[in-house]
């Protein structure tokens, strides 16, 4: 074998060995938000922001449909629960979907749990019939060490609580959360008792007490503007996705994440990433380009990415 030729089976496996974990996939305008993978089952889940149905991915990035559900407008973060065998997905109408009405634009907010073997129904809790007056986007969830989950709402300030038996509630709300667009986005439980929630318009992150729901902090940190997903690690990092500036942040913390610092940060491979899982130490964000579904003059497309981050 002629040396150049060997040089560039070499520089191939290089390239295949750096790129290997990336896992593309085509399915068509399906615009996902929101992504969640089962130890179990070894697969991705995947939302969709334009066609509302719910998705599984392999590791070869083989597209498969798992639900697609009336009550599916749009979409957005997901839950993975093997211990429960359930599947938590927030539910809606932002006015991009094929199913986005009227009556439901602005107005839909729900987090429905179905069966993450069959994806049959477990409950559907109506967030929005708790905040009737105002505008309402059930954006992403989280889950504590009881099972109660956590929702928020990016087009009013609240937070919901939402138990193992679909009895949904007000957690919190507060006048700072309020705003123009996207507000509360990216949620996270923390194990010493708190949460951790983005507010994307502003790029700030807050620390919300469990036990005293009024007990809210704002983390001493430079804003992180288009602060989207979240994910806290068993290291106590807690890796934000920023989809206005397609970087993913690195952050640690000294204090118990009274402030919070940057470790590192990666660029996103594509546009507009929103969430992400952890798989054994290593992160995958979803390379959701909703740019492209949000702008009616880009032309839409079927290519995307989880992308795994080294930092």
């Amino acid at each position: 074998m002629k040396k150049s030729v060997l040089t560039g089976l070499v520089l191939s496996a290089m390239a295949f060995n750096i790129q290997g974990q990336n896992i593309a996939f085509n399915a068509k305008e399906l615009y996902p938000e929101g992504v969640a993978y089962s130890q179990k089952q070894k697969v991705f889940f995947l939302s969709s922001m334009h066609k509302g149905k719910i998705g599984k991915l392999d590791s070869q990035g083989n597209y498969s449909n798992f639900i697609d559900d009336s009550e599916l407008i749009s979409s957005v973060g997901l839950l993975s629960d093997d211990k429960r065998s359930l599947l938590y997905v927030c539910v809606a109408d932002p006015g991009a979907s094929i199913k986005s009405k009227t009556e439901t634009q602005g107005k839909l907010s729900k987090l429905i749990a179905f069966d993450i073997n069959t994806g049959e129904k477990r409950f559907s809790a109506d967030l929005s019939s708790l905040n009737t007056n105002g505008g309402n986007f059930a954006n992403d969830v989280t889950i504590d060490n009881d099972g109660n989950l956590y929702v928020t709402n990016s087009f009013s300030p609240i937070i919901y609580k939402i138990t193992q038996s679909g009895k949904a509630s007000i957690f919190t709300t507060h006048d700072d959360w309020k705003g123009e667009g996207f507000n509360l986005n990216g949620i996270v439980f923390h194990p010493n008792g708190y949460l951790i929630v983005a507010k994307s318009n502003t790029g700030l992150l807050y620390k919300i007490s469990l036990e005293n729901p009024n007990t809210i902090k704002v983390i001493k940190l430079d804003p992180l503007l288009g602060a989207d997903g979240l994910i806290l690690n068993s290291k106590n990092e807690l890796v934000v996705i920023s989809n206005a500036r397609n970087e993913i942040y690195q952050l640690t913390s000294n204090d118990n994440w009274e402030n919070a610092i940057i470790k590192a940060k990666v660029k996103s491979t594509m546009s507009f990433p929103t969430t992400g899982v952890q798989i054994k130490s290593k992160n995958y964000i979803l390379n959701a380009k909703l740019d492209e579904l949000f702008n009616p003059k880009a032309i839409k497309t079927s290519n995307f990415l989880i992308q795994e981050v080294k930092f």
